[in-house]
């Protein structure tokens, strides 16, 4: 089935709609393949993604109809081997059927084609890949079986049109993460979990690194006193001990 009537561009709006509305990127992915299905005909298909620190390196996989170990064999030992590795390396979404590339010939003798199409059952496959700001952002797999007709331009139109919605989505699910992950100053903690005064300057001398003992003569305050606040400090950033408050905040600089 392809675009062609009004219930079919319902059905490609809420696919659309929901890429951009399902919070979890798992999820997402997987809702995005089995949605898919009311539109285009397919065996299997894989949705590869990657952590932002590992591009243009996949590192995930999310299958529908494909098998989750075979996935992850060609994460960890096949994917530099696919000729797809310099497509990735380019930077621009796209949407290519293998048939385009190779020859049926020349795909027999590809090994990536051997041990992840042929011999899993599947002869035909048409992939996106999704980029944004010059950098791949995954491999989304469609397969066909052998004895099926291989994917037609429809098909690839089809996708090519949902091509950028998975782009943003992936782009802001990384965007996310960094942000998630970035360590903050000592004014962006003071702001953000409304820390006291005199929290803020604990904070500061604990992320100098000094000892409690250093902090009380400092500030003039008991141990006691001192450990009250920095449990209040953990309790705001909702953390536990030392270890945590250094992953989380900037070291201390002048």
């Amino acid at each position: 089935m392809h675009i062609q009537e009004a219930n079919d561009w319902v059905i490609f709006n809420n696919i659309t709609y929901q890429i951009h509305q399902i919070a979890d990127f798992h999820e997402m992915c997987r809702n995005f393949l089995e949605q898919m299905r009311l539109l285009m005909d397919f065996d299997g298909a894989v949705f590869y993604y990657s952590s932002d620190t590992e591009l243009p390196k996949l590192t995930h996989a999310v299958c529908c109809n494909y098998p989750e170990a075979t996935a992850q064999e060609y994460l960890d030992a096949y994917q530099e081997k696919d000729f797809s590795r310099g497509l990735l390396m380019g930077g621009k979404s796209m949407v290519y059927r293998e048939s385009d590339v190779f020859s049926a010939d020349e795909l027999e003798k590809t090994e990536c084609f051997r041990r992840f199409s042929k011999e899993e059952g599947f002869q035909h496959s048409v992939h996106i890949l999704p980029a944004f700001e010059g950098k791949v952002l995954g491999k989304i797999s469609f397969y066909r079986k052998a004895g099926q007709p291989d994917f037609v331009y429809d098909d690839v139109f089809l996708l090519d049109m949902v091509k950028e919605h998975l782009a943003l989505r992936t782009a802001r699910c990384y965007q996310e993460h960094v942000r998630q992950h970035e360590k903050l100053s000592i004014h962006e903690c003071e702001e953000k979990f409304r820390l006291t005064a005199r929290e803020t300057t604990i904070l500061g001398l604990l992320m100098q690194g000094l000892p409690n003992d250093i902090i009380c003569g400092q500030l003039t305050i008991t141990n006691n006193t001192l450990k009250k606040h920095i449990l209040n400090i953990y309790k705001k950033l909702s953390i536990r001990n030392r270890t945590q408050l250094f992953k989380m905040v900037r070291e201390y600089s002048d």
